[in-house]
């Protein structure tokens, strides 16, 4: 009867240490990535853009604009997840972001849309960048610090 204690109690000691190892791992890959979300509208433009994003000269998203973003369904409020990735040994990043419409709604009289820019990345989990649609400039909100923004020119 010892010998199970024993034997249950090493299980149960084992199980936790594996569990506490696990979840602190994942805590910190959760530290060093980084998103980024692109936000053109609610869902009625779904489809009608095209978005391209590069990040230090790398293209990582090249596909139509998706979000079910809608008064009823909240849940893409900040936009479509265009970029994940491991911010580890970065303190700041190169974004290029093109916009193409697919129809005839417009950015600023403008079909395409480009803009490049740094972007510092310590101490903030993600970014969305929104539409210049409507207002004429690009804003990039985090979580942290108030939005920033640029006149399309």
């Amino acid at each position: 009867m010892c010998s199970k204690m024993k034997r249950l109690l090493f299980i149960l000691i084992g199980s936790s240490l594996l569990l506490l190892s696990c979840s602190k791992k994942e805590g910190e890959s959760n530290k060093n990535s980084f998103f980024i979300l692109v936000n053109l509208s609610d869902n009625s433009r779904s489809g009608k853009d095209y978005v391209k994003l590069w990040v230090n000269d790398s293209l990582l998203f090249s596909g139509s604009y998706f979000t079910n973003f809608s008064e009823v369904n909240v849940d893409d409020i900040w936009g479509m997840k265009v970029a994940s990735f491991n911010k580890q040994d970065k303190d700041s990043i190169k974004i290029k972001l093109r916009l193409i419409s697919l129809d005839t709604v417009l950015f600023s009289q403008r079909k395409i849309v480009d803009t490049t820019f740094y972007y510092k990345i310590i101490d903030i989990p993600g970014i969305s960048i929104t539409d210049p649609r409507e207002t004429g400039h690009f804003s990039v909100f985090d979580t942290l610090n108030a939005p920033t923004y640029w006149r399309v020119e």
